[in-house]
């Protein structure tokens, strides 16, 4: 029996079903809290997941034992597993809680919980009752002796003599070492008298594109400060820094109008970090080679015109710093300059000047 809870509700679903298409990866039960994967959306989502690997997992008894779990835990079933699809999931929920949670099974032997928290709540209690779940699903189940291989088959151990082996990236967990005061945080964005107002743009061969994304802003607390340095000393594809999920709760944000501009009103004193993105497809023609021609009157190269496209984007953060009560803090939110990035967007010497460019809305 399917049991309809609101509309939001399934959407998220029906949104994280395309978001999951990527395989388990396993996890430790007694590990669980620390190892949940956190992921925040645009819109400040976030999306709780915790993997679970055993031997020999089959479907439809898979999903059979967590329907016991959930019903035994007062959830209802929001959306039945599709068994012919190749990763089949089955969402659930507990009214009136606007936190759902998608399970998701991928043979032969992974299975993922996933907790999805809406823009705006808070996700206190949502990682204990997900790994709780995990933790009764897999009561009573042998786990598979090595996690991270298969076991190998005759016929898999021949094939490893001419294969040569993938090296498995270990990743280092970075997290600051001081707690989220979110208490702290949200006083820290109470009402004040001062104002942050600036400008989002970027330069392209001349041309200033102006950006429409939201800009967002945190307060700049001992934690932040920490995630900010980490981030800086992180090597790509060996560190990950771990945020607190609750860092998105405690900031605003700001959408530009039509000319990039922004604004924070009714600001307290002190240090605040800004972020935005600006993005913009762009394009031109140049000439291209087609031959070379020989006549009676000489040879020579062909060119001919070509139109040519592509996207771009770029990150952008500031901090900015309120001094005064009552001031009114300017920033020009743009690239880095760089006089070597002829590619794509960066800033320009000129700002956000409109002078002698043509301007563009970004996307």
């Amino acid at each position: 029996m399917i049991i309809s809870l609101n509309k939001r509700w399934a959407r998220t679903i029906v949104l994280f079903l395309a978001l999951m298409a990527a395989p388990a990866i396993g996890m430790a039960t007694a590990l669980c809290a620390d190892s949940l994967h956190v992921v925040t959306a645009s819109d400040g989502a976030r999306l709780f997941t915790a993997t679970s690997t055993h031997a020999g997992l089959s479907v439809r008894q898979t999903f059979d034992d967590v329907r016991k779990i959930a019903a035994a835990d007062g959830y209802v079933i929001a959306i039945e597993p599709d068994y012919s699809s190749p990763n089949p999931s089955m969402g659930i929920g507990k009214p009136p809680s606007p936190v759902p949670t998608l399970v998701q099974v991928q043979q032969p032997s992974g299975i993922s919980f996933t907790s999805i928290v809406p823009p705006g709540n808070a996700s206190k209690g949502v990682p204990e009752r997900l790994c709780a779940m995990v933790g009764k699903f897999e009561a009573g189940r042998p786990a598979v002796p090595n996690q991270f291989e298969p076991a190998m088959t005759a016929e898999t151990l021949e094939q490893s003599r001419t294969t040569i082996p993938v090296t498995k990236p270990v990743v280092n967990i970075l997290k600051p070492d001081v707690p989220f005061d979110l208490a702290a945080a949200k006083a820290a964005l109470e009402p004040g008298r001062s104002t942050i107002r600036g400008q989002v743009c970027g330069s392209w061969r001349g041309n200033l594109v102006l950006g429409s994304q939201p800009v967002l802003l945190y307060p700049v607390t001992p934690y932040l400060q920490q995630i900010l340095a980490l981030g800086k000393k992180a090597k790509r594809g060996k560190d990950q820094v771990v945020t607190d999920p609750d860092l998105v709760v405690a900031r605003m944000e700001a959408k530009p109008n039509e000319n990039g501009e922004f604004q924070f009103s009714r600001m307290k004193l002190g240090e605040y970090y800004l972020v935005t993105s600006i993005s913009a497809v762009l394009g031109g023609s140049r000439d291209v080679y087609a031959g070379h021609v020989d006549t009676d009157y000489g040879s020579g190269n062909v060119y001919t015109s070509q139109n040519f496209s592509f996207g771009s984007d770029a990150g952008i953060e500031r901090i900015v710093e309120v001094k005064k009560d009552g001031d009114t803090v300017k920033v020009t939110m743009q690239p880095h300059i760089s006089a070597f990035n002829h590619s794509g967007l960066s800033g320009s010497i000129l700002g956000c000047s409109k002078f002698g460019k043509e301007v563009s809305r970004g996307m």
